[in-house]
C-alpha cells in the first residue's frame, strides 16, 4: 500500500481516477519506485495514457532519473523505449494481479457453495 501519497484518495473515497493532473504528477515518483497499489496503479496508468501533459511530465521525470544514472554508469540507452517498457510491464503486473484476484474470488465462491451443499446434505441426513 502506498502511504507516502495519501492525497490519491479523494473525499468521496474514489481513487486517482478522479484526481486531477496535479495529483497524478505528485504520484509519478511513487510510480517509478513501484510503490503504487493495484487500484492506484490502474488509475495512474489510465490517466497517463490519455493525458498528454501528464505523460510528458512522466517522461521528463523518467528521463532525469534514469538518464542521470545511465550517464554516471557510462551506458548507452534509449530512455523513451525504456519508459514504454516500464509502462508495459506495469500493465502486465496489473492484469496478472486482476487474474489472481478473480481466481481467488472464484475459489471463495466455490467454497461457499460447497459449504452450503454440505450443510443441506447434513440436514437431510440427520432427519
Amino acid at each position: 500500500m502506498l502511504k507516502a501519497v495519501p492525497h490519491i484518495v479523494n473525499r468521496a473515497g474514489k481513487g486517482i481516477r478522479r484526481a486531477g493532473c496535479k495529483e497524478i504528477e505528485k504520484t509519478i515518483p511513487a510510480f517509478m519506485a513501484g510503490d503504487l497499489d493495484c487500484e492506484e496503479l490502474s488509475a495512474f496508468l489510465a490517466h497517463v495514457e490519455h493525458c498528454s501533459s501528464c505523460r510528458e511530465e512522466l517522461t521528463i521525470q523518467f528521463l532525469v532519473e534514469r538518464g542521470m544514472k545511465r550517464l554516471e554508469e557510462g551506458d548507452t540507452f534509449h530512455l523513451a523505449r525504456e519508459l514504454d517498457t516500464v509502462l508495459s510491464a506495469r500493465k502486465r503486473e496489473l492484469v496478472n494481479y486482476r487474474r489472481i484476484r478473480l481466481t481467488a474470488y472464484a475459489f471463495e465462491t466455490a467454497a461457499f457453495i460447497l459449504a452450503g451443499v454440505c450443510a443441506v446434505m447434513a440436514v437431510l441426513i440427520l432427519r
